[in-house]
């Protein structure tokens, strides 16, 4: 196998991961619970946000200005997320903090539209990753403040979450630097955070596979 056939195989790993978790939502979707049927479209965000970026990319040559929409669509249903499925307190702090982050996300697309890529300068993803890690560090004190051992559903998934995002802001925190970076070191970077991101997925995919399996063989009146 040479090079090139080794990086055309990698870069395939991300939609074909999505992909697998789409077949698997399908087949289960209707035994998902509403945790599950709201990762799943999730999955299927990212789905479309990796197809959209590869037509970008041939078509215009690049397809940088995706990655604050895609940091704004991942913002807004993740933060959904939590309120909806994880928080039982409304935490006014944290509506602020995801409406600031939102407003400025916003900015930054309508900043950066016509922006030629080697002035593109973009933190969105950065501040997407820290309202995140924000929420799942909520969730835990959360469930800390009223702490009850039968109470402390998704802790994993919420662990998951929190570490995959931190380890995934550290990685995008040099990304205005990445972008016009020619040597090596921009190829480690990127197979580096592909690798993260594939686990991840590998994992809300297993999850949402489980949950499926587990409450299709549950009798109908409990699940």
């Amino acid at each position: 196998m040479t090079f090139k056939q080794f990086l055309e195989i990698v870069n395939f790993l991300s939609p074909s991961v999505l992909f697998l978790s789409l077949l698997v939502m399908l087949f289960y979707y209707k035994d998902l619970d509403r945790i599950h049927k709201s990762i799943s479209i999730y999955m299927i965000l990212m789905l479309c946000i990796d197809i959209s970026g590869r037509i970008l990319k041939f078509i215009y040559g690049t397809n940088l200005i995706l990655l604050p929409i895609y940091s704004l669509l991942e913002l807004i249903v993740i933060s959904t997320f939590y309120y909806k499925h994880f928080f039982k307190v409304k935490h006014n702090s944290i509506l602020v903090l995801c409406f600031l982050a939102t407003v400025y996300i916003i900015w930054e697309i309508i900043k950066l539209n016509k922006t030629a890529a080697q002035y593109f300068q973009s933190y969105a993803k950065v501040v997407d990753n820290f309202v995140i890690i924000t929420l799942a560090l909520t969730y835990f004190h959360e469930k800390i403040k009223v702490f009850k051992d039968s109470k402390w559903d998704n802790f994993k998934l919420n662990s998951v979450i929190l570490v995959f995002f931190f380890i995934n802001m550290i990685f995008f925190l040099p990304i205005n630097f990445l972008i016009n970076e020619s040597s090596g070191l921009k190829f480690y970077f990127w197979l580096s955070n592909l690798i993260i991101t594939v686990s991840f997925y590998l994992y809300l995919t297993h999850c949402i596979w489980k949950n499926g399996r587990t409450r299709r063989l549950l009798p109908s009146g409990s699940r």
